[in-house]
């Protein structure tokens, strides 16, 4: 969705830059952003709790608040598709085979 996103609005965003971490996030709080959102899809609670607050304290509870919402709802869409069979076409997947390798998600995965 990011890519989708940014595209619609005219911006670029370098998803490599943001897989690693180097950046590719020109907005405000782009880094405590980028730090929150890796958390979240880590399974490490203490990394969690550090990267929460420090994008609280860059911000504020409200604007963590609504990060972890957008964290969950990607999550439960996720979950949602998965759990009624849903498939993406073939043209969709070609796709998104170029971002998944830009950002590291097999490496990622298979990691785990």
């Amino acid at each position: 969705m990011l890519s989708w996103s940014s595209a619609n609005a005219g911006d670029d965003v370098d998803l490599t830059g943001v897989a690693d971490g180097s950046g590719g996030l020109d907005i405000d709080h782009g880094d405590e952003l980028l730090r929150f959102a890796t958390a979240c899809g880590e399974r490490d609670d203490d990394a969690l709790v550090d990267a929460r607050a420090v994008l609280t304290a860059a911000t504020d509870e409200a604007f963590m608040v609504d990060a972890a919402a957008v964290a969950a709802n990607f999550e439960m869409m996720t979950r949602l598709a998965d759990s009624t069979g849903a498939r993406m076409p073939s043209e969709v997947l070609e796709a998104r085979a170029s971002m998944i390798g830009a950002m590291g998600v097999a490496e990622l995965t298979s990691r785990r």
